[in-house]
C-alpha cells in the first residue's frame, strides 16, 4: 500500500516488523521510500535495496539472518543530493539500541525524485505484522 502524496521527496520511513513461519516459509516484508523498496526477505534471508523487483539494474542485496517471531524495527532513508539518490536502510530487533552505522546503502544514478511511501509485504508463504509506523521529513 502507499500513502502520501506522490511528490514526497527526502524522508524516511520506520516500522516495526515481524514474520511468523509456516511449512518451514517466512514472508517478505518491505518498506517504500520514494519509488525504492528496503525488502527484508524471509525465505533466503536477505536484505535488499531496489528500484522495481523486475528490474534489479541498481539493486543492493547482502545476507540478513532473521527470526521469525521476533519485532525487528525496519528505517529506510531516501535522500536527493548531487543529482542521485542515496538510500540507507537500518534493521535491528526492536528493543535494542538503534544501531549507529546503516546497515545496507545503495546509490542510484538516474534518480527516482518523489514518490510515496509505502508498505509491503508477500505474506504467501506466512503472515507477517506491522506496527508503529512513521513517515518523518529528513533533517
Amino acid at each position: 500500500c502507499w500513502f502520501g502524496h506522490s511528490h514526497l521527496s527526502n524522508y524516511t520511513i520506520q516500522a516495526d516488523v515481524r514474520g511468523s513461519t509456516k511449512r518451514d516459509k517466512m514472508p517478505d516484508i518491505g518498506l517504500i521510500a520514494q519509488g525504492y523498496a528496503l525488502d527484508l526477505q524471509g525465505n533466503s534471508q536477505r536484505l535488499q535495496i531496489r528500484t522495481w523487483v523486475t528490474q534489479l539494474r541498481m539493486a543492493k542485496t547482502i545476507k540478513f539472518p532473521w527470526k521469525p517471531g521476533v519485532w525487528y524495527r525496519m528505517k529506510f532513508r531516501a535522500e536527493v543530493t548531487q543529482g542521485k539518490t542515496v538510500l540507507r536502510g537500518k534493521v535491528w530487533e526492536r528493543g535494542k539500541a538503534e544501531p549507529k552505522a546503516w546497515t545496507i546503502e545503495a546509490i542510484d544514478d538516474a534518480p527516482v525524485t518523489q514518490g510515496s511511501p509505502g508498505l509491503f509485504g508477500n505474506a504467501k508463504d506466512a503472515e507477517l505484522a506491522l506496527d508503529n509506523i512513521s513517515v518523518v521529513a529528513n533533517d
